[in-house]
């Protein structure tokens, strides 16, 4: 009998608990909990000895050399100094487990757990820090080298495939395709001189909103996680969903938002250069990150379902769309 195919299976938390037990280090009792499902699996792991993160790729994102290029990245951070959740070795000194499951290998990395609280950033002084923080990511990763391969944050990440998923769930709406596409191909060409200027470009985050994926301490630890989006690509993208953010999800005003994307500037300068280029291509890529998400969203329809996803979802992007200037 031939098994039907699966785009997505979940793990047995009781397998799972077990597995962890025989193959890591850790003081008993030891409590799985699965926290949350997203483009990944995340467990928070509770034992004798503190708390842990377990995360388990899907099958269909990350290969294991994607995956050890992250580790290795982790652990130069760490080397450096920078604040980050990082890998737990297993017992046989390794980091990355598999398990094989209906839909091919899924893979499973146990973190440390980052000690603080997430926490919206509304003040100049967070965003001073946070700007900071993300500045000492990108220092500290300009010589960084990986013998293993990560796909680049490139136009063909942040442009080509999101247009092409958007096409296909509107094709019932082809008048705001077309407008989306041609917004987004014009901005395509403005960023385009922008490169040839000299963007710089390099190892970037991914996802440095500055809501969650980074805790903060009372004494003003900043430590930063969940490095599943990173690459190699234009740091004025990296910090444009910082940027972002404050503009669509903070409910700041005009002002505010200003005030607290300077703050975030002068922190970033303190520590690393920043060039006029680089903060004006900004703008672009705020956009773009928007269109990156869109794209996203009706990725992971097809594991959630679209309910969420109807042409009232549609509509709210369109209104963005259409009323942002850049």
């Amino acid at each position: 009998m031939n098994l039907f195919p699966v785009a997505y299976s979940l793990l047995s938390k009781q397998a799972l608990t077990s597995h962890i037990a025989d193959n890591y280090e850790f003081q008993e009792p030891i409590r799985l909990n699965y926290f949350l499902r997203g483009m990944n699996d995340t467990y928070i792991l509770e034992t004798g000895s503190g708390k842990y993160i377990f995360r388990v790729y899907r099958a269909d994102r990350r290969n294991k050399s994607e995956i050890a290029f992250e580790l290795d990245l982790l652990n130069d951070l760490h080397g450096n100094d920078v604040s980050v959740s990082i890998p737990i070795a297993k017992k046989d000194g390794t980091f990355i487990n598999e398990f094989f499951v209906a839909e091919g290998v899924r893979y499973g990395v146990m973190f440390s757990f980052a000690e603080g609280n997430e926490k919206p950033i509304h003040t100049v002084e967070d965003s001073y820090l946070f700007g900071e923080s993300v500045a000492e990511i990108h220092k500290v990763t300009e010589n960084f080298r990986s013998e293993h391969v990560r796909g680049d944050l490139d136009l063909e990440f942040l442009i080509e495939k999101p247009l092409n998923l958007i096409e296909l769930h509107m094709e019932h709406r082809p008048e705001d395709y077309r407008f989306i596409r041609e917004k987004i191909l014009g901005l395509k060409e403005r960023l385009a001189m922008k490169i040839e200027k000299g963007l710089d470009w390099g190892v970037c985050h991914g996802d440095l909103h500055g809501n969650t994926n980074a805790a903060f301490t009372d004494d003003g630890k900043l430590t930063h996680y969940d490095f599943d989006i990173s690459g190699y690509g234009w740091r004025a993208y990296d910090i444009a969903e910082f940027r972002l953010a404050r503009e669509i999800h903070s409910g700041h005003n005009k002002d505010e938002v200003e005030r607290l994307w300077e703050a975030f500037l002068n922190g970033y300068r303190h520590v690393r250069d920043l060039g006029e280029n680089d903060v004006e291509a900004v703008s672009i890529f705020v956009v773009l990150r928007q269109l990156w998400l869109f794209g996203l969203c009706f990725r992971e329809s097809e594991l959630i379902g679209g309910a969420d996803f109807d042409d009232g979802f549609i509509d709210s992007k369109m209104e963005y769309f259409r009323n942002v200037r850049v």
